[in-house]
């Protein structure tokens, strides 16, 4: 809504003197004008609205306009029965598709289920089924929105990259339950404003193709032609795999601080367990109580932290995580083991 102010009659008529009046808004039937918050954003509540649509007895105008209660937030007005029959479908939902529990908490569901219920407002009861999109158009409206996003993010890297104030960083990992392998390249750069931002620029499957320097290198290659981002000026962080260092010979290459860190870590704990003999039967005690419990019955669910059996890329993040187990759940493992007689 706006107001028009008359110090200029020509900017009256440009429309270039209006000033905009927000948190208004007016009945579809009778025109009345309500405001519904203050200036600085503080609600004033939606009773007098609704109370409006309840005794309004102005003429309908026709216009396709949404009513007041479709548009504000009402309380929950919904019965216990009804209530009890959205647990059931939840349940439902679950056991039926095989989903976690957690699922029904998740933020994506139910930003679905609110535009629905959104949907349901303005339109009316319809059949779900026949809005609702499957995999394949949603697997194309992915693709749509990916290529699109990665055309506004070179756009936003195009002055970046001509300040030399983008930097990489790139891994190598494989998936833990299908065992695919895969190369992520991301991005860092720090604004005009001198903030600091930060996205994935892609994610690409290996496939079956091996793992050499050749094959990493145009790889990344590839990625970086995509958003004009030059290869030998950028520099760009990764570990020390003798495949990607050699990927990376024409580059400029940075040796990532955490992996060296745990390459520090990892080379102080063997030299402890060669040189006291003490730390070896620690961690090799530690193994096996992990070992034991794990195969145990009844155990694990008696524990405040459950015993981790390792398996981390990397041996010492296995054993620190394994001991820190056992210390958070010492107590209970002495009088479990005890009653067993272990």
């Amino acid at each position: 809504m706006f107001e028009k102010r008359s110090e200029d009659n020509e900017d009256e008529a440009s429309g270039e003197n209006l000033v905009e009046l927000t948190y208004l808004c007016a009945c579809n039937r009778c025109c009345r004008v309500y405001r519904y918050k203050s200036s600085d954003g503080r609600s004033f509540g939606t009773k007098n609205l609704l109370e409006h649509v309840r005794q309004c007895k102005g003429a309908n105008t026709g216009v396709g306009q949404l009513k007041l209660v479709q548009c504000l937030q009402q309380k929950s007005a919904i019965s216990g029965r009804d209530l009890a029959d959205v647990k059931r479908k939840e349940v439902a939902y679950c056991i039926d598709g095989y989903q976690s529990f957690r699922s029904v908490e998740h933020a994506g569901l139910r930003d679905l289920l609110q535009t629905f219920a959104d949907l349901g407002a303005k339109y009316g009861k319809f059949d779900v089924k026949e809005v609702i999109f499957g995999r394949n158009v949603v697997t194309r409206e992915t693709m749509r929105m990916s290529t699109e996003l990665k055309a506004r993010l070179k756009e936003v890297l195009t002055s970046p990259v001509a300040d030399n104030t983008v930097a990489l960083c790139l891994d190598l990992y494989t998936d833990d339950y299908r065992k695919k392998a895969y190369l992520d390249v991301h991005a860092t750069w720090v604004t005009t404003e001198f903030t600091m931002q930060h996205t994935a620029l892609a994610v690409r499957h290996f496939g079956t193709a091996a793992h050499t320097a050749d094959n990493i290198a145009a790889t990344i290659s590839s990625i970086l032609v995509e958003y004009g981002i030059p290869e030998d000026t950028t520099p760009v962080t990764t570990d020390h795999g003798a495949n990607v260092v050699a990927a990376l010979r024409n580059s400029i290459r940075l040796d990532c601080m955490c992996h060296r860190l745990h390459t520090v870590l990892e080379s102080a704990w063997r030299e402890t367990k060669s040189a006291d003999p003490d730390a070896s039967s620690y961690e090799t005690a530690v193994s096996d109580l992990c070992r034991y419990v794990k195969q145990a019955t009844g155990i694990q669910e008696q524990l405040p932290k459950s015993l981790k059996h390792g398996g981390d890329t990397r041996p010492w993040t296995s054993m620190y995580r394994r001991a820190d187990a056992v210390e958070a759940s010492y107590e209970q493992l002495v009088s479990i083991l005890t009653t067993r007689g272990k």
